[in-house]
């Protein structure tokens, strides 16, 4: 790879997210020769696309990148691995739903790292995207056409993505995730991690009529 690429990657390795500026800066180069470089990374499906991030300051807002699940495949781990192992050692020792039920509560513990989130649906989600962020998941939400309280959140890059070839029942994990930080009513409408597809879930609000 080239250098300066591979700079970049390792800048977003450490940072988690970058805006162009800051790596014109970091790296001593132009805007533009940044955007040429992110752009090649993109297409190579190392880094997500641009995301914005507003603040309570005056100003446009920010445009930020991250490295996405396969970029993790160039700086040494073997965390996949590892998770693999353990779910091989489960699948001896725990019958399905045995194995179904701590993975559950595995979720349970990842979700309660969320804190409070607030009431009002669209500030909700704004808040659940940005844990699942923490948690290594790159998301996105957006409002159903055919109705006021249905809303539809997409994942497109699954941190356990590559364990759950192997083993498709890691799946549960973020439904359960979502379930539990959006608190309403959760359907999967698309894809599962195991098919290297994008996962889509339609959440439906409920209105309270006694309000």
């Amino acid at each position: 790879m080239q250098d300066t690429r591979q700079q970049i990657l390792e800048i977003m390795e450490r940072r988690g997210e970058v805006t162009v500026q800051e790596l014109s800066r970091e790296l001593a180069l132009t805007s533009v020769t940044v955007r040429h470089h992110l752009e090649i990374l993109r297409s190579e499906g190392y880094i997500t696309d641009p995301e914005i991030r507003r603040s309570n300051r005056p100003g446009r807002p920010r445009y930020v990148y991250s490295l996405t699940s396969t970029a993790a495949d160039l700086f040494p781990n073997n965390y996949s691995g590892l998770a693999a192992a353990l779910l091989d050692s489960l699948q001896e020792i725990m019958d399905p739903e045995q194995q179904r039920r701590f993975l559950e509560e595995t979720a349970h513990r990842l979700s309660s790292g969320a804190g409070e989130l607030p009431e009002e649906p669209e500030a909700r989600l704004d808040s659940v995207i940005d844990y699942l962020k923490r948690l290594g998941f790159v998301s996105r939400w957006e409002k159903a056409s055919n109705s006021e309280n249905v809303y539809r959140l997409y994942i497109c890059n699954c941190p356990y993505h590559y364990v759950a070839q192997s083993h498709p029942e890691t799946c549960v994990i973020d439904e359960v995730i979502l379930s539990d930080l959006l608190g309403t009513e959760l359907q999967r409408i698309q894809g599962y991690a195991r098919d290297d597809a994008l996962c889509g879930y339609q959440v439906i609000w409920t209105v309270d009529e006694s309000a």
